[in-house]
């Protein structure tokens, strides 16, 4: 039986989990929290954020947005939840 290989995070050298949210695989450590997406995953991310926002692919990335605002969370942010 082949075992599944261990990922190690790049960061911290501690071991990371993986799991699928919304059809996105994240990679994320168990010991320093940092989240890894594969090539490709971060485009997905921003185009399903702007899909649930309705809006174009920079939507919620307004650099005079207002970060305490919490009524828009969207998608991203749902997703660790």
């Amino acid at each position: 039986m082949n075992a599944t290989p261990k990922l190690i995070c790049p960061k911290c050298k501690g071991p990371m989990r993986t799991y699928a949210r919304n059809g996105i695989t994240i990679d994320q450590c168990t010991v320093c929290h940092g989240i890894y997406l594969d090539r490709g995953e971060l485009e997905r991310l921003i185009t399903a954020e702007s899909s649930y926002l309705g809006g174009s692919p920079d939507a919620g990335w307004e650099a005079d947005a207002d970060p305490d605002d919490r009524r828009g969370r969207g998608f991203l942010g749902e997703l660790f939840d």
